[in-house]
């Protein structure tokens, strides 16, 4: 499937940032380096005049992925890829590193085909890499693709449980599923109960599914009565109360509500090594 996720909620106006989170692949953050231009390759790759010294392979595969990552730093994808691509050919050593960024910047340019030869090769070269589950589960999520998602990330948690962005993201491949109960197991691994209610409300109202959202929401007030996204929520979702008995909220400042928010410690895909540790970062559970 190659189209990107993109959440219609009727009437109601979320930040849709799934944590990993929303479908947004995080590149490698940036960082008071300079113009990226100024780190040219020496060689063939590089404009101007040949380098005097023609380096080593080692040596040059491993300025190609310094500047890539100076690339992708700066948003520069394509640079970006055929520079991981070159240091991956120069230094087999560094197929993981390189492979796993791949992954990500392929998934950014949405050449979907490719980026699943990436994240097989890694998981084919170890089965057992819980974050590449994740990270796969991530890009399938950010397809549409519910039941793929779903099958990474229950791997990736299998592999660690201590895993809470892969959990996050499971609850959330879940619940777009209509499995709830199974949501809130997987949810509840990584933030509390009542965030947990929070987060498949959030994927229900997001469906257009009104009444179940409502529902969730106010199972999480009748565990967190102190919970303001919560109470944001109903009210744009009906435009009167909250359902706690005599408690007017409509004076409650808005809240947006994200999903990743809610597990206030728990690193998303928005924070790096985001989407891959390693990797973007990543994410996910925005992931991370």
């Amino acid at each position: 499937m190659n189209t990107w996720f993109k959440p219609a909620v009727s009437g109601v106006t979320f930040a849709f940032l799934v944590a990993l989170a929303g479908c947004k692949y995080q590149l490698l953050p940036k960082e008071a380096t300079g113009d990226v231009k100024s780190a040219q390759l020496a060689g063939p790759e590089a404009p101007g005049e040949p380098p005097a010294v023609e380096l080593p392979a080692a040596d040059s595969a491993r300025l190609c992925l310094t500047t890539a990552q100076e690339f992708e730093r700066n948003e520069q994808i394509e640079e970006a890829t055929r520079l991981y691509a070159k240091a991956r050919s120069l230094d087999p050593t560094l197929a993981r590193q390189a492979g796993r960024r791949l992954a990500v910047l392929y998934d950014v340019a949405g050449d979907f085909s490719k980026a699943d030869a990436e994240y097989q090769a890694l998981l084919k070269a170890d089965p057992k890499d819980a974050e590449v589950h994740n990270d796969f589960g991530y890009s399938h999520y950010c397809r549409g693709d519910w039941a793929a998602a779903e099958a990474h990330l229950s791997r990736a948690v299998q592999l660690d449980p201590t895993k809470k962005r892969a959990s996050i993201n499971l609850g959330l491949a879940r619940a777009q599923q209509g499995k709830i109960e199974e949501s809130f197991q997987a949810f509840s691994a990584a933030v509390r109960p009542a965030d947990a209610h929070c987060n498949i409300a959030f994927v229900l109202a997001a469906q257009g599914k009104t009444e179940l959202a409502k529902d969730q929401y106010r199972q999480a007030l009748t565990l967190d009565p102190s919970l303001r996204q919560a109470k944001s929520a109903l009210v744009k979702l009906d435009g009167t109360r909250d359902g706690s008995p005599g408690e007017a909220v409509a004076a409650q400042p808005p809240v947006k509500h994200d999903p990743a928010a809610t597990a206030a410690t728990v690193p998303t895909v928005e924070q790096l090594d985001a989407r891959m540790s390693g990797r973007p970062g990543q994410t996910a559970t925005g992931a991370p």
